[in-house]
C-alpha cells in the first residue's frame, strides 16, 4: 500500500516508524508489526531450511466401524476448536463425475482421527458434530469441502473458520494456504508429497504416506490456529464473532 500511493521519501520514513516500533513499541505493537511483515515477505521464505512440520505428540486414530466413530465422537476434545480437513478419490479424466469425500480427518490438542467414511454404516455421530454451531472448525480452503458434503450428505458445516480468508484480511498481497501458513507462523515446512494428495483414499487399509499426509493436513490448521492466538492476540478481533465469543468465555 505503501509504495503505490505515498512517495518514494515517505515510504523510507515509514519505514524507519516501524523499525522504531519494532525496538522500542509495545509487545502489541511488536506483535502486529511483526506478523504483517512475515506474511508479506513470505515469498522469500525458503522452506527446506525450515524444520519439517510433524504433528508433534499426538496419537492417530483410524475409524472405520460405526462403534469406532461412535466412542471417538462421545469423547473428542472440542474446546477451544478442532482441525478439520477431508479427502477425495481423484479424478484423473475429464468430466468424469466426483468420487465424493472418502476421508475426513479431525485433530485436537492431543489427537487427530482420520474417519474413512465410506466404510461406515452410522454416520450421525460425526454429522451431528460437523452440523454442531457449538464447536468451531478450523480449515483452509474450505469452499470445496461444504459443497462436496453437502451433495453428499446434505450435510451444513457450522461453526467453520478458513485460514484463507482470515490471512486474506491480513494481505491483499499473497494468497496463504496451509504449507505458507505453516512457513510463516510456525517456521516449519509442511511437505506436500503430490503422489500421495491424488492417491486413492478410498483404500481399505491407508498407506504410511496417507496416514502422515492426511494427518498433517488436519493438525496444521490446528497449530497455526493455535499459534496465532497465542502470540499474535489481536488477530482474534478478526475472527467471527462466535469464534470471540468462545475465546471471551475461556
Amino acid at each position: 500500500m505503501i509504495q503505490r500511493f505515498c512517495e518514494d521519501n515517505f515510504e523510507g520514513e515509514v519505514e524507519d516508524a516501524l523499525q522504531n516500533i519494532l525496538s522500542n513499541g509495545s509487545s502489541s505493537l511488536k506483535s502486529i508489526i511483526k506478523l504483517f511483515n512475515l506474511i508479506d515477505n513470505s515469498s522469500n521464505v525458503t522452506n527446506d531450511l525450515q524444520a519439517p512440520y510433524t504433528i508433534g505428540n499426538r496419537t492417530i486414530e483410524i475409524i472405520n466401524t460405526s462403534k469406532q466413530l461412535e466412542l471417538s465422537m462421545n469423547s473428542i476434545e472440542v474446546n477451544p476448536f478442532i482441525g478439520f480437513d477431508s479427502e477425495q478419490r481423484p479424478r484423473f479424466e475429464k468430466g468424469q463425475a466426483s468420487y465424493g469425500v472418502s476421508l475426513i480427518q479431525l485433530a485436537t490438542v492431543s489427537k487427530c482421527y482420520l474417519i474413512q467414511i465410506k466404510q461406515i454404516k452410522n454416520l450421525k455421530p460425526l454429522i451431528n458434530l460437523l452440523e454442531d454451531d457449538k464447536i468451531i472448525k478450523i480449515g483452509t480452503g474450505l469452499k470445496g469441502d461444504n459443497e462436496s458434503l453437502f451433495k453428499q450428505f446434505n450435510l451444513r458445516l457450522k461453526s467453520t473458520i478458513d485460514l484463507e480468508n482470515v490471512f486474506k484480511k491480513l494481505s491483499s498481497k499473497n494468497q496463504i494456504g496451509a504449507k505458507k501458513a505453516a512457513s510463516i507462523i510456525l517456521n516449519e515446512n509442511l511437505q506436500k508429497s503430490k503422489s500421495m494428495s491424488k492417491s486413492n483414499w478410498e483404500n481399505k487399509k491407508l498407506s504410511i504416506g496417507q496416514i502422515k499426509y492426511a494427518s498433517e493436513d488436519a493438525t496444521v490448521v490446528y497449530d497455526v490456529m493455535n499459534e496465532i492466538i497465542e502470540q499474535y492476540p489481536f488477530a482474534l478481533s478478526l475472527m467471527p464473532p462466535f469464534f470471540q465469543v468462545k475465546y471471551s468465555e475461556e
